[in-house]
């Protein structure tokens, strides 16, 4: 466990050893091989962290969202910005993120209807400076399928997921940011104690689309 500023968190309570193996979550498999066409979808989320145990500064807290934002698959170039920090460096009592990201969703017919929609408000500005279609492009299909994203805490890596992340796991779950992604918690559990660090306190099993790989 990291204590410096820039390693993201702080923890009011004596340090958890990292695990060595990481235990298994049980849940369903997916279907093999199933495929449905989607559309990349950018949604803009706004979330505050509330610490009891784990403090972050407002840099650690933007890295740690734009590493979990990573696992998921989220369309390159997505920007997590820092808002609500008053310190220079060091914990903030509530710092919080501005997200902006991409990910796939299923093409259905209203999806489509409603990107359609949105993108058509921006045709006149892409054809005077010569971008492409908005349209064209908010509605562009793709083969996707389900994949299956672990998190794990208590892991050696120095930008794995820890054991003192926990509350911010379980905020981010409690506050649906996940879900506004279009990703979906199928399994495991966040064991969070106020003001105590649990070892393993992170087995979560995260189901989101993906891109299919072209051949």
């Amino acid at each position: 466990m990291r204590r410096s500023w820039q390693a993201g968190w702080v923890v009011a309570a004596l340090c958890a050893l990292p695990l060595a193996a990481v235990a298994q979550v049980d849940a369903p498999a997916p279907e093999a091989a199933a495929t449905v066409s989607a559309v990349w979808v950018e949604r803009k989320v706004n979330f505050s962290y509330m610490p009891l145990t784990s403090y972050y500064s407002c840099d650690g807290l933007r890295d740690k969202v734009r590493w979990i934002l990573r696992q998921l698959g989220a369309k390159p170039g997505f920007k997590v910005r820092s808002r609500g920090c008053m310190e220079a460096q060091g914990p903030e009592l509530f710092p919080g993120v501005e997200i902006v990201a991409a990910f796939p969703a299923e093409a259905t017919p209203e999806l489509l209807q409603q990107l359609a929609g949105e993108a058509s408000k921006r045709q006149l500005a892409a054809r005077a400076t010569g971008k492409p279609d908005p349209v064209t492009e908010a509605t562009a299909q793709f083969p996707a399928r389900v994949k299956r994203v672990e998190f794990a805490s208590g892991r050696t890596t120095l930008d794995d997921l820890q054991d003192g992340d926990c509350e911010l796991m379980e905020q981010l779950v409690r506050n649906d940011v996940f879900g506004k992604f279009g990703a979906t918690v199928v399994a495991g559990q966040v064991h969070c104690v106020p003001r105590q660090v649990s070892l393993g306190a992170v087995r979560m099993i995260v189901e989101v689309l993906e891109p299919v790989p072209a051949p």
